[in-house]
């Protein structure tokens, strides 16, 4: 058994959570964030038995193979999880500690077997697969994982119990008490970059943020709800309406992909209450599990213990047809590309944009571009976000929606056109 799968299959399968008070006891006591999952209530949901059930994406062979040596299924045997960091530390410690059900015994013999060294510290048994990091099995329903330092500070906490800071505390209290998934932190944005001074980056309104919290519900609808706490009513707007413009950027390769996009941002909601941004975003259950069941298709587990080289290479695809510059010989193309230029040229009616008060304020202009469908009649069927300022997108979005074009005939048949429009925001205009 490696400890880093052990650690995988945890995450995977139970994600974070562990409201404990005994869990809490043990975290970092100058911990800046924390984060759990409350195991039933996810495990009894409809997507968390399709993620844990065989058809799922856990790598069945790896997992398999750690729960014969060692005895644990993840699956089975977790209940709570609470993780524990140092928010403003990049590269800093952090610790997990998990409840649930253990064969220490079964554990350590199969951690030695990989090679692991065990350490005994204060009567309590440590895998160390590397200096750095180790596993702890205190009893048959506690483990604690993390930077092996860590691990033993924790164990010292265990007869000298700590507290985090209080107002964390409240926070955790309040959230993991909504929420299966939850996570909760007083220095959110000490890990993003800080611009250059004198230089413009919207990511600068998010080291304003003071606290976040949120999480996910599970249900037949999944809800992801997270609130932001900035220093200003004025920061906590501007928040809001960047992340709308970020919002209206979601997009994704396929077809379908950017289908799943266009409903996940009909449910999308942003608001400012106050200092206090409030994002929420819900899917059907059946829909997540469409979307996971597709992109395990498209990165599919490589089976253990098979040879790549001994397997059976696949017969090599038929050529394609001859193309044209429009598609196959002989077949009309229902879709064409058109330069924007061009196409701008065919624009009947144009909406212009209403600059946002807030990016007047923040003396913020410049070309909003975006990719547009424009449908066989000329209206505007579809949008993704090329480039732009998010808080000039939403507006740019709004008033492409009722462009209007003269329909595009390709030998005298209507057809759809994708091309790219730009929206030009001036403040001298």
């Amino acid at each position: 058994m490696r400890l880093r799968l052990l650690a995988v299959a945890v995450v995977l399968t139970g994600y974070l959570y562990a409201a404990d008070p005994e869990l809490l006891s043990l975290a970092m006591p100058d911990s800046q964030a924390l984060a759990g999952v409350n195991i039933a209530p996810v495990r009894l949901s409809p997507l968390g038995q399709y993620l844990l059930s065989e058809r799922g994406p856990l790598p069945a062979a790896g997992l398999n193979q750690m729960m014969e040596a060692s005895g644990f299924d993840p699956r089975r045997d977790l209940q709570e999880i609470l993780f524990s960091t140092k928010a403003q530390q990049p590269s800093g410690s952090a610790l997990i500690l998990v409840r649930g059900t253990f064969d220490v015994s079964k554990i350590l013999a199969a951690a030695q077997a990989s090679g692991a060294t065990i350490e005994t510290y204060k009567g309590v048994s440590i895998v160390e697969q590397s200096k750095r990091q180790g596993a702890a099995f205190p009893d048959s329903t506690l483990a604690i994982l993390g930077d092996t330092p860590e691990v033993r500070a924790a164990i010292d906490r265990m007869s000298a119990p700590t507290s985090i800071n209080s107002a964390l505390a409240v926070l955790v209290n309040q959230v993991s008490l909504a929420e299966d998934i939850w996570f909760a932190s007083m220095s959110p944005m000490d890990l993003i970059p800080q611009p250059a001074q004198g230089a413009s980056n919207p990511l600068a309104l998010y080291s304003k943020v003071q606290q976040v919290s949120g999480g996910i519900k599970f249900g037949a609808n999944v809800v992801l709800s997270v609130q932001a706490v900035s220093q200003t009513a004025q920061d906590a707007a501007m928040l809001a309406a960047l992340l709308k413009g970020l919002g209206m950027g979601l997009t994704g390769q396929s077809k379908e992909e950017m289908e799943w996009a266009a409903a996940l941002l009909q449910s999308l909601t942003v608001t400012a209450d106050g200092a206090v941004t409030t994002v929420s975003l819900s899917a059907p259950e059946a829909q997540l599990e469409q979307m996971i069941q597709a992109a395990h298709a498209d990165h599919p587990s490589q089976t253990i213990g098979v040879d790549p080289r001994s397997r059976v290479a696949p017969p090599p695809a038929p050529l394609p047809p001859p193309q044209t510059g429009f598609g196959p010989i002989g077949v009309s193309p229902q879709r064409i590309r058109i330069g924007g230029n061009v196409q701008k040229a065919k624009l009947v009616q144009h909406a212009e944009p209403v600059y946002p008060p807030l990016a007047l304020q923040a003396r913020i202009s410049g070309v909003v571009r975006i990719n547009v469908v424009i449908g066989k009649d000329g209206t505007v069927e579809n949008l993704t976000l090329a480039s732009g300022h998010p808080l000039l997108v939403p507006a740019a979005m709004e008033a492409v929606k009722q462009w209007v074009y003269q329909p595009t005939l390709l030998n005298g048949q209507p057809v759809e056109v994708v091309t790219q429009v730009e929206v030009n925001f001036d403040l001298n205009q």
